[in-house]
């Protein structure tokens, strides 16, 4: 006997809860992101003085968090969406993720004044080569 798909109205529910915390979390996630592109900048003067670098701080306390913030709420709203609505909870669980995430990019790019990905040790090594 073969099964035929049941939604479940929980996973509905914990699907749009998981949603709404999404739209907290990654847009805190990219404002994270570009607070360590700051702080890799910043400290990149006192770095060289020392003989070290500030290289790759941004992508291991920043970046790293953020991509994974994003996976753990692709896998969250995926299952969910898929016990609350099948295969098109697949869709709606994307979606949820990119509405998230876009939102938390513009929201971060108005924060630093659409700097966000003009920030860290690019902007300050730059800086070192103008005449």
């Amino acid at each position: 006997m073969s099964k035929v798909f049941e939604p479940e109205d929980g996973a509905r529910t914990l699907f749009w809860v998981l949603a709404g915390i999404g739209m907290v979390v990654l847009p805190v996630s990219w404002v994270w992101y570009g607070l360590t592109l700051l702080e890799e900048e910043s400290e990149q003067g006192k770095a060289l003085t020392a003989g070290a670098t500030m290289e790759g701080t941004a992508a291991l306390f920043g970046l790293f968090p953020l991509v994974v913030a994003h996976l753990i709420g692709l896998g969250l709203l995926l299952f969910h969406g898929w016990r609350g609505w099948g295969p098109s909870g697949l869709g709606f669980g994307i979606i949820a993720v990119v509405v998230a995430s876009v939102a938390g990019l513009i929201f971060a790019q108005m924060l630093y004044d659409g700097e966000l990905f003009n920030m860290g040790i690019q902007r300050y090594n730059k800086g070192l080569s103008m005449p």
